[in-house]
């Protein structure tokens, strides 16, 4: 099996991870051939010479589609329609696959209207903006296209209306961007279709003089630490569940070495959630103190860390960092670090193959018992209900 991603992304990290869980889970004997960027023509037509008999692969090389540049791996989807080889592709755009040498090919997308709504949804919550924005991936880009207008949609059936869209190219008009963002009424909400685009709203933002999140509020997708804990300040992000899109991949792979099995066109919805990080920070003192306190958690949520440890990191008073916290969140801070511990239970439950002895280890406690009696009075279920009710869905 050939499997070509992005390794050095965060989606395709989780992706390859989903796989694996699938073999795991499985026991198939694949034996992997591991390409960790970009699956050139002339690799690909060596691996097609030692009859490989599957290709997961990442959207790699250009194209154009609808009248733009859209990645995906032409070439190499042709090879494998002529030898018949069993091939799913991970967010790609539309292709033109008819006929019967693409009977063999699967296509998993992240489903983009969701992403959007998304968005709208965190937005909204994060209090009332003068105006909304979306600055796409690239210009024409389809799931780029798809996501702005899915969060526009959103925000408009609650009655938001004032949502501009950024009608440019973000990489190659900076310029543009920064006269756009400085047109719009403030304080504003940015979504942007991906971490790359908004790290360029935050950099036209910095040149521009415009403050990130005092003037602009800044949202991106994938929640790649690239662009997202390296940046200052810290940028907000959607993470989409890449893991179970590497795991339907595997899957879907697997039902197409079925001799009778043909490709198909799949949305992957999964669970995506919202890393809440310092660009989308509310403007007052305590709304930033809250939100430090918040990355501090995520963070550090399954380590030996507790309110005090975390007013030590801030330099408050325990007292103060907890009334601020409830004023925010509606929550205290020891609550929400349970809360963060029992996500990251229900996460390994879901999609690992750990005791849950180690489970419990991992999510910051010394004993099964204690953590399995929290988890019960916090979902309902079992720590080995919840396994067997939800093992593959996430």
């Amino acid at each position: 099996m050939v499997v070509a991603l992005p390794f050095a992304y965060q989606d395709g990290m989780d992706k390859y991870t989903g796989i694996m869980r699938y073999l795991r889970e499985t026991k198939a004997d694949w034996e992997l051939l591991i390409v960790r960027d970009v699956l050139d023509v002339d690799h690909f037509r060596e691996y097609m010479s030692r009859r490989v008999s599957g290709v997961i692969c990442g959207a790699v090389g250009m194209v154009d589609v609808d009248g733009s540049d859209e990645h995906i791996p032409k070439t190499c989807l042709r090879m494998c329609g002529e030898s018949k080889t069993p091939m799913v592709g991970l967010d790609w755009p539309s292709a033109d696959v008819k006929g019967r040498q693409f009977r063999k090919v699967s296509f998993l997308n992240v489903n983009s209207d969701r992403i959007g709504a998304l968005a709208a949804q965190t937005v909204m919550g994060y209090g009332r903006y003068a105006a909304y924005g979306f600055v796409g991936a690239c210009r024409g880009c389809a799931w780029s296209r798809n996501r702005g207008a899915s969060f526009a949609r959103e925000l408009r059936k609650n009655g938001l209306y004032n949502v501009r869209i950024f009608k440019g190219d973000a990489v190659s008009e900076p310029d543009v961007l920064k006269k756009w963002l400085a047109s719009l009424p403030r304080p504003a909400a940015i979504f942007a279709a991906n971490d790359y685009a908004a790290d360029l709203v935050m950099r036209a933002c910095a040149h521009g003089g415009l403050r990130v999140p005092d003037d602009f509020s800044v949202l991106g997708v994938d929640d790649d630490p690239v662009f997202c804990v390296h940046t200052r300040p810290t940028l907000s992000s959607i993470h989409p569940d890449f893991e179970e899109m590497g795991y339907l991949a595997a899957k879907e792979l697997s039902r197409l070495m079925d001799d009778k099995a043909n490709g198909r066109r799949m949305v992957v919805s999964g669970n995506p959630t919202v890393t809440n990080r310092m660009s989308t920070a509310p403007s007052s003192p305590s709304g930033m103190l809250v939100r430090r306190a918040e990355e501090i958690i995520a963070r550090r949520a399954c380590q030996a860390v507790d309110s005090n440890a975390i007013a030590d990191e801030l330099q408050i008073s325990r007292r103060l960092l907890d009334l601020r916290y409830r004023q925010f969140k509606g929550v205290s801070v020891r609550e929400d670090i349970i809360l963060t511990r029992i996500r990251r239970a229900k996460h390994l439950l879901a999609y690992s193959g750990h005791t849950i002895g180690t489970i419990c280890k991992m999510c910051g406690y010394r004993t099964e018992s204690y953590l399995g009696k929290i988890f019960l009075q916090r979902v309902g279920v079992t720590m080995g209900d919840y396994r067997n009710r939800n093992i593959g869905k996430g």
